[in-house]
C-alpha cells in the first residue's frame, strides 16, 4: 500500500511514512479534492543550527508540525497532501528545527512537482489564470514561477552569440515607446536569445555593446528586414557580420506596390465603368500570383464574365487596361522570379532598365531601395535558408498570447512569458546554415 501510494504520487521519498494513509475526498473552496494523509519522520545527523553531529541523543524529537502540500491533480480532482512533519530539539543549542523534504522547499507549501507542471504549462498560449485554476494556486504563485524559471534561462550578455542571428520587432505593451519591443534569435536553431524593450537605434547599440568585443566579432550573419536602424546597429555593433535582408520582405514590398496601383486604376472606374471596377475588385488575387501558376489552358465560366475564361486571360483583360499596371506588374514578378531563382545580375540587369517603363513612382521608390541595398540582397541570395521565417512564426505566437490573455500592462511580465513560450522545451539544432558557394 505504502508502495502504491508514492508511486502515485510519484513521491521518491523513503522517509515518508504511509502506513497509516487515508484518502479522503473532502470539499475544498466549494470543490471536491483529495486529501491525503503522510507523515515525515527520519533520525537527523546534525543539528542545522549548531552543526553538532547526533550523538548520545543529543537530538530529540519535540513534537509534529501539520502541513498542507498542494500536489498536481489526481483524477482531474484537486489533491492535498497532509504531511505530518517531526519536529526536533538539539540539547546543544536549545534551537528546534522540522523535518525537511524534497517534495517540497523550505517554507513552502507548493510541491516541486506541482511547480514544475505550472512551467510546462506556460510554454502553452494559455492565461494564468486558467493555470492557477488547473493547478489549484494563485495566480500570484503562477506568476512567480514564471518570473523564477525565465531568470534561470534568461542569457546574460557576457555569454556567447551564435553565429548567425535574426532580427525582428513584434507589437509590445502600451508602456514602450512607440509600441514595439525588438526580438531576436539564432537563425540555425530558432532558439529566441532574448528581447529588448526599445527598438530604437540608440537603445539597441547600447544593448549589443554590453556584450564583448569578441563575441560581437564572432557573429557572422545578421538577418533582418528593411528597417534602416537594423542597418546602422550591425555596423556599429557587429561590423564583420553579413547583412542578409529577408527575402519574404523584398516580394512583399513588389507585391505591396502592386496591389496599390491595382487599387487606383479600380478607383478611376468605381462611377464611370461599375462592372469593370467589381472586376479588379473580385479577381485581384490573380495579379498578385505568379504568371506560371496561372492556367492558359484550362477554360470555364467565371463571374462577372460572360464569356468562358482561363485564368490567364483574366490577368491580361485587367492589365490592357492600364499601361502602368501591366509595366509594374511584369517587373514586379520578373524581379520575385529572380530573387526565387537566385539570379543576381538578372535582378541587377532588371533595376538598371527600369528607367525606361512607365512604372509607378512607388515601384520606382521600390526600385531605388533595391538599388540601395543591392550587396545586402546579393548575401540574401548566397545564403538562402538563412530567413527570418521562423521569428515571424514566433511572432504570430506573441500574437496569441497576447490576444487570449486579453492583452499584457507590464513588459517584464510580457517578456518573462514570452521566453517561457519560446525557449523552455525547444531542440538544440533544427538545421545547419547553407549557402550556395562555399562560406
Amino acid at each position: 500500500m505504502k508502495h502504491f501510494i508514492l508511486s502515485l504520487l510519484q513521491i521518491k521519498e523513503n522517509n515518508i511514512d504511509c502506513t497509516n494513509t487515508t484518502v479522503e475526498e473532502i470539499s475544498h473552496k466549494g470543490i471536491k479534492s483529495l486529501f491525503i494523509t503522510a507523515k515525515l519522520t527520519y533520525i537527523p545527523t546534525h543539528c542545522p543550527d549548531c552543526g553538532c553531529m547526533n550523538a548520545e541523543y543529543s537530538i530529540v524529537k519535540n513534537g509534529t508540525r501539520a502541513s498542507r502540500i498542494t500536489l498536481p491533480h489526481i483524477s482531474g480532482l484537486p489533491a492535498f497532501l497532509k504531511l505530518t512533519k517531526q519536529r526536533y530539539l538539539c540539547k546543544d543549542c536549545g534551537h528546534s528545527f522540522t523535518a525537511e523534504t524534497p517534495i517540497v522547499e523550505k517554507y513552502c507549501h507548493i510541491s516541486t512537482r506541482t511547480r514544475q507542471w505550472i512551467a510546462h504549462q506556460c510554454d502553452q498560449r494559455l492565461t494564468e489564470k486558467y493555470i492557477s485554476e488547473m493547478a489549484s494556486v494563485s495566480t500570484t504563485t503562477v506568476r512567480r514561477v514564471i518570473e523564477e524559471t525565465a531568470h534561470a534561462i534568461r542569457q546574460r550578455p557576457t555569454h556567447t552569440l551564435p553565429a548567425h542571428l535574426c532580427f525582428d520587432e513584434f507589437k509590445s505593451v502600451k508602456s514602450v515607446d512607440t509600441a514595439m519591443s525588438f526580438i531576436f534569435c539564432d537563425a540555425v536553431s530558432h532558439r529566441v536569445i532574448d528581447i529588448v524593450e526599445d527598438r530604437k537605434q540608440y537603445a539597441l547599440t547600447r544593448y549589443f555593446l554590453r556584450y564583448d568585443r569578441s563575441v560581437r566579432h564572432k557573429v557572422k550573419t545578421v538577418t533582418v528586414d528593411m528597417y534602416a536602424p537594423y542597418f546602422h546597429v550591425i555596423q556599429a555593433c557587429f561590423p564583420k557580420a553579413k547583412i542578409i535582408i529577408d527575402k519574404f520582405h523584398l516580394v512583399q514590398a513588389l507585391n505591396r506596390e502592386l496591389n496599390r496601383t491595382r487599387i487606383q486604376v479600380m478607383n478611376q472606374y468605381r462611377h464611370r465603368d461599375r462592372p469593370l471596377y467589381n472586376k479588379f475588385k473580385r479577381y485581384w488575387k490573380l495579379l498578385l500570383k505568379p504568371p506560371n501558376h496561372l492556367t492558359r489552358t484550362e477554360y470555364k465560366k467565371y463571374r462577372l464574365f460572360s464569356e468562358w475564361k482561363s485564368t490567364d486571360s483574366i490577368a491580361q483583360y485587367l492589365l490592357n487596361v492600364d499601361e502602368t499596371l501591366n509595366a509594374n506588374y511584369d517587373y514586379a514578378h520578373a524581379l520575385s522570379d529572380a530573387l526565387r531563382q537566385g539570379h543576381m545580375e538578372q535582378f541587377k540587369a532588371l533595376i538598371q532598365t527600369s528607367h525606361a517603363a512607365p512604372l509607378s513612382p512607388g515601384m520606382r521608390r521600390v526600385l531605388r531601395t533595391f538599388k540601395k541595398y543591392a550587396p545586402h540582397i546579393e548575401q540574401t541570395l548566397h545564403y538562402p535558408k538563412l530567413t527570418n521565417g521562423p521569428l515571424e512564426g514566433i511572432n504570430n505566437s506573441i500574437k496569441a498570447l497576447k490576444r487570449v490573455a486579453f492583452g499584457y500592462r507590464n513588459f517584464a511580465h510580457f517578456r518573462d512569458r514570452i521566453l517561457l513560450m519560446t525557449r523552455l522545451y525547444q531542440p538544440e539544432i533544427k538545421r545547419a546554415p547553407n549557402s550556395r558557394k562555399a562560406s
